[in-house]
């Protein structure tokens, strides 16, 4: 049977007890909340990476899409011809999250941003006039141009690459 000292004694100490017994309940509590909010915080992280990776992915491939079917064209004889400017749609709004991606696709896409941005000033180089859309571009620097094109079209599948092999790796 149970000792009546033993009886006495968690009577007594009954108060204790029951405090010892809560806080350790609020402890174990606040850890449960703490571990599920950075769980759902490194969620919400993952999904703005991979919402951010899709997004630069299909602008980077609408510019290599539209820059390699200019390779495509026919060469210009003794002409001029004309070529849209590059405008950043979403890349430029989204340049401040950047850094939430992992450091080598940081480094690939903001290799594709520089390589867009050069892209619009060596067209304004070879350019003979240009308006606020469009470069118009002498047929004798066709070899020039399409180098330039390539060079830019590679460094911006490169960045596609990356960005898609992260998000399907996830």
């Amino acid at each position: 049977m149970i000792d009546h000292e033993l009886l006495d004694l968690i009577e007594r100490f009954q108060t204790m007890i029951t405090g010892a017994l809560g806080f350790i309940g609020v402890i174990w509590t606040l850890r449960a909340n703490a571990r599920y909010a950075k769980e759902s915080h490194q969620r919400q992280i993952d999904t703005k990476r991979n919402t951010l990776r899709r997004i630069l992915a299909a602008e980077f491939r609408n510019y290599s899409r539209a820059l390699r079917d200019n390779l495509k064209a026919r060469l210009p004889i003794d002409e001029q011809f004309s070529v849209g400017k590059v405008n950043r749609v979403f890349s430029e709004s989204l340049a401040a999250d950047i850094g939430s991606l992992e450091p080598g696709e940081v480094d690939v896409v903001v290799n594709a941003l520089i390589s867009l941005h050069s892209f619009n000033h060596f067209l304004e180089n070879i350019s003979q006039t240009h308006s606020d859309t469009r470069y118009l571009i002498p047929g004798a620097v066709w070899d020039e141009f399409c180098k330039g094109v390539s060079t830019t079209a590679d460094a911006l599948d490169i960045a596609i690459d990356v960005l898609e092999s992260a998000t399907s790796d996830r």
